[in-house]
């Protein structure tokens, strides 16, 4: 009868544990796919990111190469604002740096698929400065500026 018992009893995994075994691993793998998937996504986004802050770094760059006097405010809702001094836009606005579109800009140019249009601010934050303000629109990204000052020695 000891012959006969250890021959019946044979170690080993039922069909109902392999299943279950599988379907673990199977929501461990889709877990590990949706993983993989955000992260590519968000390293698109990251380099979008990347490129357009690239095209304005280079744009203010070519813009403080310029001669003060070459920094314009075209449209001149930028100039004479603080006439008391006060650091204040006695016209009510933000020294013409919010004209974020390109029909009220100071100037314009698309870069790699990337619009860029700026806005120049004369003596502000202070007398003898221009205050220049990139936005950069382009695909997939959320438009956003930077800002620099140039002053005048």
């Amino acid at each position: 009868m000891n012959v006969l018992s250890n021959i019946n009893n044979k170690a080993g995994f039922t069909v109902l544990e392999v299943l279950i075994a599988l379907v673990i691993f199977a929501v461990g793998i889709l877990g590990v796919a949706t993983m993989q998937i955000s992260s590519i996504q968000g390293n698109s986004k990251g380099r979008q990111i990347s490129e357009a802050t690239d095209v304005v770094s280079s744009q203010i760059e070519m813009m403080l190469s310029l001669d003060y006097a070459d920094i314009v405010d075209t449209n001149g809702n930028g100039t004479g604002q603080d006439l008391d001094g006060d650091g204040v836009d006695d016209d009510g606005g933000n020294f013409g740096l919010d004209d974020n579109t390109l029909a009220t800009a100071d100037g314009s140019d698309v870069v790699d698929g990337y619009t860029l249009f700026w806005n120049v601010a004369v003596n502000h934050p202070t007398d003898r400065t221009k205050t220049i303000r990139v936005f950069v629109e382009g695909p997939q990204i959320t438009p956003f500026s930077l800002d620099m000052v140039r002053v005048d020695i």
